[in-house]
């Protein structure tokens, strides 16, 4: 037998596969996941190549340096809510404080402003949103450790819209086509990549 294989009620499996996919669901070990590969994009991106540097800018209040973070924050958590929930279409980070995708990485914003994302599933659901609430709790926790941010109640701001918004344009949904400040697309489902 294939050592790659393994047989799990009478059915083969890649071993890969089922090593890589998660059984159980652990918030406290995704977050610190997620925050430990936003921090190292983050310092990499900008150019300062230690976490350490990062995490004093952002402690020091620097605008970019929260903005590159948030944005790779968006995008690791959008991978994995992605990997759990298979309704999710897409994920978008937005910043509707009025900056445009540019100005979010090159001018200067709030530095502790939220995480703005916007969660395209195919139905919205109370188990979606309790997942992004306890994400969002294990969030502040992590969070209020790190950066020192012991008066931090929130770090996600997440808008889940559905199939039918979007094809309304109505709420958050309507933000997805717009001119003046659309946000930006950090992950698609491959279902949706095959409907383009």
């Amino acid at each position: 037998m294939n050592k790659n294989l393994v047989e799990k009620q009478g059915e083969r499996h890649n071993e890969a596969l089922i090593v890589s996919t998660p059984h159980k669901l652990d918030p406290v070990s995704t977050v610190e996941s997620v925050v430990a590969k936003a921090l190292k994009t983050s310092a990499n991106k900008i150019g300062l190549g230690d976490v350490k540097a990062l995490i004093s800018r952002m402690k020091g209040g620097d605008p970019l340096a929260f903005n590159y973070y948030n944005y790779n924050i968006a995008k690791q958590l959008a991978e994995v809510l992605g990997s759990w929930d298979k309704d999710i279409r897409a994920v978008y980070a937005h910043d509707y404080e009025g900056a445009t995708p540019e100005e979010i990485c090159f001018e200067d914003a709030s530095a502790f402003s939220l995480v703005h994302m916007i969660i395209w599933a195919e139905r919205k659901t109370k188990a979606l949103d309790a997942l992004i609430e306890t994400i969002d709790r294990v969030m502040v926790q992590h969070h209020r450790h790190i950066l020192s941010l012991n008066k931090l109640e929130h770090v996600l701001d997440a808008q889940v819209i559905d199939d039918e918004d979007v094809r309304k344009r109505t709420g958050y949904a309507a933000l997805l086509k717009s001119i003046y400040q659309p946000p930006i697309h950090v992950w698609h489902s491959a279902a949706l990549a095959s409907e383009d």
